[in-house]
């Protein structure tokens, strides 16, 4: 299983409202029953067409809402140690879109 996890600053009160925009413009869909403001589930749609090692899920929760501080993990079924995942890919974007990031955990 491919892993990316990081710790992100965000720039809003709902992680919701900070990572709608960037996950839909990587693809993601938001589950609505599991997302809210402090918590936020996407993933691939189920009928994307691709394979199902290659779909990918982000989760988000604060890690510290106070100083609106959030961990991101990115997942999917593909090899932990293989180079140019889909998973390596949304991570990144995702990384980029949010440059104030520390790193913490690179397919761990």
């Amino acid at each position: 299983m491919a892993l990316f996890s990081w710790i992100t600053s965000v720039d809003s009160d709902a992680l919701l409202d900070a990572l709608a925009e960037p996950l839909q413009q990587l693809g993601l869909v938001i589950d609505p029953h599991v997302s809210s403001a402090s918590q936020v589930l996407a993933a691939d749609r189920p009928n994307c067409g691709l394979p199902l090692a290659q779909r990918v899920t982000v989760l988000a929760s604060w890690n510290c809402s106070r100083s609106r501080e959030a961990q991101l993990e990115v997942r999917s079924s593909e090899p932990q140690l293989r180079a140019g995942t889909r998973c390596q890919h949304i991570a990144e974007q995702l990384q980029r879109a949010n440059p104030g990031q520390a790193q913490i955990g690179s397919n761990s």
